[in-house]
């Protein structure tokens, strides 16, 4: 991120487009159209509190959160794509990865090329996501955001329009869903999800957002 003011991270300027079913996104500088990126430039702020929190080295990309992922009941992320935009809007299929827990509390989404996951949780306990000085409108703010990237994670992210779907395909509790280099576990004691690459993820519940 060159200019904290205008641009976000680039794995994240990639999901703008990506994730809506057909739709055109006024805004932020310009327009988005299904499928393709939108200049970090074109974006109204920055991302989170300005970048992800890079994660601390882990040689060779494994660690017990990542193992314990890839340990969990796999299912075939193709199902994973229809989703609705809108609580009101019916379920379509999308270019990218979409599901909610079985509580309905945690919902993720990803690009069709999923170099960014994003969830969002509902319902929780710790304090949300303090907004930065420099997030400028029409860019908006989601403290309930998580952020997953290769770089690291970040809590809270500034987007042009929500990105995280409604309405997605459960994922069951003991499953595991693999989409690109990110991975996520359901648990009764919430999501574990990991870039199963770099190693750091974070585990999100009612009670905690937890980073590793």
């Amino acid at each position: 991120m060159q200019r904290r003011s205008r641009g976000c991270p680039p794995a994240l300027a990639r999901v703008l487009g990506a994730v809506a079913v057909v739709a055109a996104v006024a805004g932020c500088g310009g327009p988005g159209i299904e499928g393709t990126a939108v200049a970090a430039a074109d974006w109204g702020g920055p991302a989170t509190t300005g970048r992800p929190t890079p994660a601390p080295p882990n040689p060779g990309g494994r660690s017990a959160e990542t193992a314990r992922i890839s340990a969990g009941s796999p299912v075939d992320p193709e199902t994973y794509h229809d989703a609705k935009e809108t609580d009101s809007s019916p379920a379509a299929p999308t270019i990218g990865f979409h599901f909610t827990t079985p509580s309905g509390n945690i919902r993720c989404s990803t690009p069709k090329d999923p170099t960014v996951l994003l969830c969002e949780v509902s319902d929780h306990s710790y304090p949300s996501a303090t907004k930065p000085a420099d997030v400028k409108e029409p860019c908006q703010w989601f403290p309930d955001y998580a952020m997953l990237t290769g770089e690291g994670v970040g809590k809270g992210v500034c987007l042009p329009r929500p990105l995280v779907t409604r309405g997605s395909r459960v994922l069951p509790y003991g499953s595991s869903i693999r989409m690109g280099d990110f991975g996520c576990l359901s648990t009764e004691d919430g999501l574990l999800c990991a870039h199963q690459v770099a190693g750091h993820g974070y585990q999100l519940s009612r009670d905690a957002l937890r980073t590793f």
